[in-house]
């Protein structure tokens, strides 16, 4: 059996293991951290380094929203009438639609259920 080579020694790793500062009221744990209201946010969003990915993110909502509205129409149903099915309004169902909102996993099950399609179906089609 082989070893591998670029394996430190057992020592050196020791001593590496050492260099590390000890936990002190000078050198706390890292703490999460919390916005005003109460969310816990990550380090990059907190120091604006966060960038998240939103022209995919909007593709995809808007795909997903064409596909819901190419369904309701299908079954021809309003907006107002297909909010009921999951306790939204039709003005929630619209933003869905357009993409301008996201749609939660859970509300996508409903809105699946109540059009009678799979929940992979609405995303059938993204590249």
């Amino acid at each position: 059996m082989m070893a591998c080579t670029n394996a430190p020694a057992p020592l050196a790793l020791n001593r590496a293991l050492l260099r590390i500062a000890p936990r002190t009221i000078a050198n706390p744990a890292p703490q999460s951290t919390v916005v005003t209201d109460g969310r816990q946010i990550d380090l990059e969003e907190a120091t604006g380094t966060f960038k998240p990915n939103g022209v995919n993110e909007l593709r995809i909502n808007q795909h997903i929203g064409k596909r819901l509205r190419h369904c309701r129409q299908l079954r021809k149903l309003s907006l107002p009438q297909l909010g009921t099915f999951v306790a939204r309004s039709g003005q929630q169902i619209q933003k869905y639609e357009t993409g301008h909102d996201a749609i939660k996993a859970t509300t996508l099950y409903q809105l699946a259920e109540a059009l009678g399609v799979s929940m992979l179906w609405f995303f059938e089609g993204v590249a």
